[in-house]
């Protein structure tokens, strides 16, 4: 069945553009760690700083979203989870990002953004769950 384009939620398409960024800078930082090349560092902050961009309005969409529709009962714990754990992740990345002006950064920025990627895994893993299990972000009509 087709539907309108805005109807289609926002949330899931721009969810993975910071999950990316996010992911990928921490593989950045493992091989700079490995190499001790600093243009790793440097894709790394980038990088981070991408997945911070683009993480604001995937958040906003995801409470406008959340605003807008009816969810499952069901999907209300899930969806408390992966919210808290998403912001969770956001704020970790935000607070690595400005402690990488040098190269390579220091121990907490570096603690800061595997503990963002490891919360984002743990998020993505709820953000799936709402997704195939409750049908969450799915257009509506869709089904």
């Amino acid at each position: 069945m087709r539907t309108a384009p805005l109807r289609h939620p926002l949330h899931p398409a721009l969810a993975h553009f910071p999950l990316a960024f996010w992911l990928g800078a921490s593989v950045c930082d493992l091989i700079a760690l490995k190499t001790g090349a600093a243009e790793w560092w440097a894709l790394s902050r980038h990088a981070i700083a991408a997945g911070v961009i683009m993480g604001v309005p995937a958040l906003c969409a995801g409470i406008l979203e959340l605003w807008l529709r009816t969810l499952p009962r069901a999907a209300g714990r899930w969806v408390v989870t992966h919210a808290s754990l998403m912001s969770l992740a956001l704020l970790c990345f935000m607070a690595s990002l400005p402690q990488r002006t040098v190269a390579p950064p220091g121990g907490a920025a570096l603690a800061l953004s595997f503990l963002g990627t490891a919360i984002v895994l743990a998020g993505g893993f709820c953000g799936g769950t709402l997704v195939y299990r409750f049908g969450v972000g799915v257009a509506e009509g869709s089904e």
